[in-house]
């Protein structure tokens, strides 16, 4: 049934998939910030700045993966050549953090607002992985497992590592690893959806630990895992970066006193000029 359904999806191209993911992540950023009584201009400029800039990160980090195309100028050619999820989102996340903090405007609270759809933009955007090729599984004899066709990286490395010969049509069986992330990122956008927390950060702090944790896992089923440290790749690195600061983003923020707690949206609206838009 998954190779019929492989085959099926194949036939999409892979960059609508990863800019409908945008548009899907950019378009929850506004309903999560209407229904918590932000500023919806202020979250669509912050969700703007976070897939330009993200996209531009993904793609610095993605050379020091993939290497560069050779083109002049090749660091600034964000729209080209492989893209690194981390980069993206340390960049886009730096962004959106100068953003709010020239306009004087909470992060905490809007990051909050904005962090399910960073996950259900991820959850999408991994299907357009899985069409394209990359981001591929370890070998696998699971009834799930999947082949990839010539000029996809799961063929080109199989074939690098004298797997498969040319003649071949098709990789060896892998880990569909990429549909595993879908899986793992919708569950972590319902939970997040979910969950309504008391005091802001919180909901960003929990963002920051199952983006780790999961990636972190997801490693151990890549066909492409190369470590830099040890058994660690540079993936689960900063991963364990990332767990470590939503820790201390989680610890920080529930230990406060309400009274320190910032004000509410509805006053930060008043305060700084805007009404929320309904």
């Amino acid at each position: 049934m998954l190779h019929t359904l492989q085959q099926s999806l194949m036939a999409l191209d892979p960059g609508f998939v990863w800019a409908g993911a945008m548009l899907a992540a950019l378009a929850y950023a506004l309903r999560s910030s209407r229904r918590e009584g932000l500023d919806a201009r202020t979250a669509y400029w912050a969700g703007m700045l976070a897939i330009v800039f993200g996209l531009w990160g993904g793609h610095l980090l993605g050379m020091v993966y993939y290497g560069a195309d050779g083109r002049p100028l090749a660091w600034l050619r964000f729209w080209s050549g492989g893209q690194a999820q981390y980069g993206g989102l340390i960049a886009g996340a730096l962004a959106v953090l100068l953003f709010l903090k020239v306009r004087k405007i909470s992060l905490l609270t809007y990051a909050d607002a904005i962090a399910p759809a960073v996950a259900l933009g991820v959850a999408i955007g991994r299907i357009g992985c899985f069409l394209n090729g990359d981001d591929f599984g370890r070998l696998s004899h699971l009834p799930w497992a999947v082949q990839f066709p010539s000029g996809t990286e799961a063929y080109v490395d199989h074939l690098t590592q004298g797997w498969i010969t040319p003649a071949d049509a098709l990789s060896l069986p892998v880990h569909p690893v990429q549909l595993y992330a879908t899986l793992v990122w919708l569950a972590f956008f319902c939970v997040l959806v979910l969950y309504r927390p008391n005091r802001s950060g919180l909901r960003l702090a929990l963002f920051a630990i199952l983006q780790g944790v999961g990636r972190f896992a997801e490693q151990f089923f890549r066909g492409d895992f190369q470590t830099v440290l040890g058994p660690l790749s540079l993936t689960q690195l900063i991963s364990l970066l990332l767990i470590t600061v939503g820790i201390g983003l989680w610890w920080f923020r529930s230990r406060e006193k309400a009274s320190d707690i910032a004000a509410s949206p509805q006053h930060l609206n008043t305060q700084i000029g805007y009404s929320p838009l309904l």
